[in-house]
């Protein structure tokens, strides 16, 4: 679900060696009539970003946290690739990021399993997050942590059992009400399917929110710890 992008915001791919730039990008030849979500690991943590328009030598992306000029970064697509690069520029919510070497760009934005690994299966790509959450089960309340989250679904730590199959509402501050069920369970984790996709922008300006508060909590705690070394 990508909310209200039209088809003049649509994910382009360029055989070009090189990155396009903002003025460029309605000038590239398209190939591809969807847009791209991408995981993209920053040197601050994980988040989603909307993939614009790729060629081997780099892409242009929506994101929605702060990054800057020269940032090494990872983008990890539904296909199961993923390229590294640096930040090239920024610009009004875009970035442009030129690859470390060149990429195959129709095989990074295949969706199809020739190109997944065969460990996996091409899914919606989910970023790792430290969230206190409730889950509601009929009448009764768990209290969880959020894993890891996609549009499609996430993996909590529960404190109380769940069992597979469960319909339950997953509450997360932030985010409305979430309806969906058990899909697996092992000792520790379970895996939970949405009944509905998550809006993509509204799941992507939540995460580095999410990310920023987790840091803070740990840099409060960091300066909470007594010195090892005095006394």
């Amino acid at each position: 679900m990508l909310d209200h992008f039209d088809d003049s915001e649509l994910t382009t791919f360029s055989f070009s060696s090189r990155p396009l730039l903002p003025e460029e990008r309605r000038q590239a030849r398209r190939h591809v009539t969807v847009l791209r979500v991408a995981k993209l690991q920053t040197p601050y943590s994980e988040e989603l970003c909307l993939v614009r328009n790729i060629s081997s030598g780099g892409l242009m992306a929506h994101i929605y946290s702060e990054l800057n000029i020269g940032d090494l970064v990872s983008a990890e697509f539904k296909s199961g690739q993923s390229v590294s690069g640096r930040v090239l520029w920024r610009r009004d919510g875009l970035a442009g990021v030129k690859f470390d070497e060149p990429v195959d760009a129709a095989k990074i934005l295949a969706d199809n399993h020739d190109y997944a690994p065969s460990s996996q299966q091409p899914r919606a790509p989910r970023v790792g997050i430290d969230v206190k959450a409730r889950i509601r089960v009929g009448a009764r309340y768990y209290a969880v942590t959020l894993c890891n989250i996609s549009q499609a679904g996430g993996r909590v730590s529960p404190g109380e059992p769940l069992e597979k199959g469960e319909k339950l509402i997953l509450m997360l501050n932030g985010l409305p009400p979430i309806a969906g069920s058990v899909r697996w369970r092992d000792k520790e984790h379970a895996g939970i399917a949405f009944d509905n996709p998550i809006a993509f922008e509204a799941l992507a300006r939540w995460v580095p929110t999410m990310q920023a508060q987790a840091r803070e909590r740990r840099n409060a705690a960091s300066d909470d710890k007594p010195d090892a070394q005095a006394g």
